[in-house]
């Protein structure tokens, strides 16, 4: 199963799901006009398809992670994948992304002090990866957005009459 394969119902349920991971499937059910067996199914289907995994969103300041950077690097191409695969093996790695362009590895790491991320790209990551030719470094400040909801990805609030939670057919 693959992106294309979604059609409304799988959209419209990912998007509740997204609003609240935790809503029980009987009120998704009934706000979308389908069986709570049906938003079951659907779901177990999306999650064991793999597209779809859910999961709790943490506020980083809020969970004592006072520094959150990104982190842009150089390294040979015969080194990029070795060395993306061993960055997200460490604990205080959230998102590690193969890239091209300015940087071959983006990581978001996330760190209690400054000291600790100056020691994690200063120290231990040079140390563990000797070939990395150039390092970048943008903490975040401020995060402004950090969406994680599927409506608008998903085109839905363009369609007509849309709600959050708009009825739909069941087709099952």
């Amino acid at each position: 199963m693959n992106g294309l394969n979604l059609d409304a119902l799988d959209k419209r349920i990912i998007a509740a799901l997204s609003q609240n991971g935790r809503q029980p499937y009987r009120e998704i059910a009934r706000d979308l006009k389908v069986s709570e067996a049906t938003v079951r199914q659907r779901v177990s289907r999306l999650t064991d398809s793999g597209l779809i995994r859910i999961a709790a969103v943490g506020n980083f300041i809020a969970l004592g992670f006072d520094v959150v950077a990104l982190i842009h690097l150089k390294v040979p191409p015969a080194y990029v994948d070795d060395y993306a695969r061993r960055i997200a093996e460490y604990p205080s790695v959230r998102f590690v992304s193969i890239s091209f362009g300015s940087a071959d590895i983006i990581v978001q790491s996330l760190h209690t002090t400054m000291n600790s991320l100056h020691h994690f790209i200063r120290k231990e990551m040079p140390a563990q990866m000797p070939h990395i030719t150039s390092v970048e470094v943008f903490p975040q400040v401020e995060t402004l957005k950090s969406s994680w909801t599927w409506e608008t990805w998903f085109g839905l609030e363009q369609e007509e009459g849309f709600q959050s939670a708009s009825p739909v057919d069941d087709p099952e």
